[in-house]
């Protein structure tokens, strides 16, 4: 069975370099079923959780996504847009939206409505 120690605990031995500490935060196998008596123990007085490892993965993977995610607004909210992107010429206008969105932006029309969300996004009303 395997527990993450929500909180720090130390297992008294009879000199300190006996001591047993298990850190918050890490992660411990509990085989056997005495070992798994602690493990419940621990989980039954708050000291510890049982761990998941596929939730762990996913937990890992949505921070990841949400990390990325944030980059490309950042990154996105450094593009400048000119004033008047009527002077610009259709293809130049395709990349400034290809620049803004997450959508593939293929066609004048989809670039303008890539500038527009991102000018609403930057200014909201």
């Amino acid at each position: 069975m395997k527990i993450k120690f929500i909180e720090q605990h130390i297992i008294r031995g009879q000199t300190r370099a006996e001591d047993v500490v298990y850190a918050k935060g890490q992660v411990v196998d509990f085989k056997g079923k005495v070992e798994e008596t602690y493990a419940r123990k621990y989980i039954e007085r708050g000291w510890a959780e049982p761990y998941d490892e596929a939730a762990e993965r996913a937990r890992a993977r949505a921070e990841s996504d949400a990390a990325k995610a944030a980059a490309r607004l950042e990154a996105r909210g450094k593009v400048a847009i000119p004033d008047d992107i009527s002077k610009l010429t259709d293809a130049d206008l395709i990349k400034l939206g290809q620049s803004l969105s997450d959508d593939h932006v293929k066609t004048k029309d989809e670039a303008l409505k890539a500038i527009d969300a991102e000018t609403a996004r930057r200014n909201p009303t």
